[in-house]
């Protein structure tokens, strides 16, 4: 779910990325006060049953951006709207406007001067971050191939750790992170640490499940 929420990597091509967060203790295990799944097959259960049931999700999000040239945080605000099976849209409103649409195996953007479209089946990293994208923000990210998954737990929340396995996710993503509720089973805070450890923290809020979006929030007019 989370989150993001974008970094532009331009290196033959595109690499967009969206719904980060980290903290420095996270970087070599889990969150203080959680400790490992005692139960893995149950866990992952439950978080596969709570995608399965999810078919449209509108949230509020707040994301940090942690640069380690910049002492201050960079934040900004927006709306990500997703639609099953693919279809996803991340408008950022402040402190600028930037709007990012995947839907159909295209991705188009817009920073409110120039609009741009991508076919992410055209290359390998393309593919590989859509995937990725989509896993994330469906929750059933357990699911994907391209990480090693490990998975931590308190007594609200589960910590689900991600490497990358994948050898040109490698280059960019140190590790993936997300706080999932036991209550719902759905993703409240997404992370990603990318190798150079900047990191960006997503928070999502007033999440609406399973509400009818209209079709027109997945193409840019």
């Amino acid at each position: 779910m989370i989150i993001p929420l974008l970094n532009i990597y331009k290196k033959g091509f595109l690499l967009g990325w969206l719904l980060l967060i980290i903290l420095p203790f996270y970087l070599n295990g889990q969150p203080e006060g959680f400790k490992t799944v005692s139960d893995r097959e149950f866990v992952t259960k439950k978080v596969n049953e709570a995608s399965g049931s999810t078919n449209t999700i509108n949230s509020s999000f707040i994301q940090e951006k942690n640069l380690s040239f910049i002492e201050e945080k960079i934040v900004s605000k927006g709306i990500l709207l997703f639609e099953k099976p693919d279809k996803l849209r991340l408008e950022y409103k402040e402190p600028f406007t930037y709007i990012m649409v995947m839907n159909g195996g295209r991705m188009m953007t817009d920073n409110g001067e120039k609009k741009s479209e991508y076919d992410l089946k055209s290359n390998k990293m393309f593919s590989e971050i859509n995937n990725l994208i989509i896993s994330s923000v469906k929750g059933n990210i357990l699911n994907n191939a391209s990480f090693r998954s490990e998975l931590f737990e308190n007594q609200e929340k589960l910590f689900i750790k991600l490497t990358p396995l994948d050898k040109e996710l490698v280059k960019y993503i140190k590790s993936i992170g997300m706080f999932v509720s036991k209550k719902d089973y759905m993703v409240e805070e997404l992370l990603i640490t990318e190798q150079s450890d900047d990191y960006t923290q997503i928070r999502f809020t007033n999440k609406v499940i399973n509400e009818e979006i209209p079709a027109a929030s997945f193409n840019l007019q």
